[in-house]
């Protein structure tokens, strides 16, 4: 048999028994603060990890990001260029901005009207220098739609640019096609139709790119300096690339502008001098002047 307990030791046992519990209680609100205060401290590092990275995405740019809403409220302007800062631009200086004579060629026609061809693609920094002048040259004689701001490859420039990649436009006095075979991440993005591959090939052999094509001449490559790009390539690069060529200032604005009186002389060529308020204007009359005959 066990030894009875008595009334003494009942007491002594059931005070321990509490003083037991309640150590127990304390050592599990010990734990639970320390869980608590652990994942505070994970919630406060990964809520500054998101911070900083937001900071930094807000500071330096997506180089690929652009949204269709600010960051595309340029190209109206882009399309709205004035006729007197064409006009004081005149010719451009660069030989490379003259198209060359194309040996055999004949002027192109689709949907009853002379054809231009353009084949690039945005990864390349000399299409997106060149992009600038042809979007402000043939806004003068029809609209586009669909253009969207882009930049060339990060690794190659990364300057901020317009894509033709959806892009489509109307005129009553020229067809326009254009097509961008890679994107910026050098992934395949359209093919050229078979009509055009066989002029590239036949007049491009080496398949450089950007080119611009005629029919009866070609650019091959762009006639624009790249070097002041790279110093637009910044958040607001669109914006500042385009206020220089509504003035015809800066490091980008005149050389661009007259690049694009050059094409504009070139399609006047393919036109017949029409529209005739764009063809004879002073701008486009000087470039006229270095048209290959």
């Amino acid at each position: 048999m066990g030894c009875p307990v008595g009334k003494s030791n009942r007491a002594e046992v059931t005070a321990r028994a509490a003083e037991m519990r309640a150590a127990q209680a304390r050592k599990e609100r010990q734990q639970k603060q320390m869980i608590a205060a652990a994942v505070a401290v994970v919630v406060v590092i990964i809520a500054v990890a998101v911070g900083v990275a937001i900071a930094n995405n807000k500071s330096t740019g997506d180089p690929g990001a652009t949204t269709t809403g600010s960051a595309a409220a340029f190209i109206p302007k882009l399309a709205a260029i004035p006729a007197a800062t064409f006009d004081a631009a005149g010719a451009p200086a660069d030989a490379n901005a003259i198209p060359q004579k194309v040996e055999g060629g004949q002027v192109l026609t689709a949907d009853g009207k002379p054809r231009m061809i353009y084949v690039g693609a945005e990864f390349c920094p000399y299409c997106a220098s060149e992009r600038w002048a042809i979007v402000a040259a043939l806004s003068r004689f029809g609209s586009f739609e669909g253009l969207a701001p882009t930049r060339s490859a990060t690794n190659d420039g990364n300057i901020p640019t317009i894509t033709f990649t959806k892009s489509t436009y109307t005129s009553d006095y020229l067809t326009f096609n254009a097509w961008e075979t890679k994107d910026r991440e050098f992934k395949p993005l359209q093919t050229l139709p078979a009509d055009v591959d066989a002029l590239f090939k036949r007049y491009n052999p080496e398949g450089g790119i950007p080119w611009t094509f005629y029919g009866t001449h070609e650019l091959p490559g762009s006639g624009i300096p790249l070097q002041p790009f790279l110093e637009h390539t910044g958040d607001n690069g669109w914006n500042e690339i385009v206020a220089q060529m509504e003035t015809g200032t800066g490091n980008v604005g005149k050389s661009v502008d007259a690049s694009a009186n050059m094409i504009a002389a070139q399609v006047c060529q393919l036109t017949g001098g029409q529209p005739a308020n764009v063809c004879t204007s002073t701008g486009v009359t000087a470039a006229a002047a270095l048209v290959q005959k």
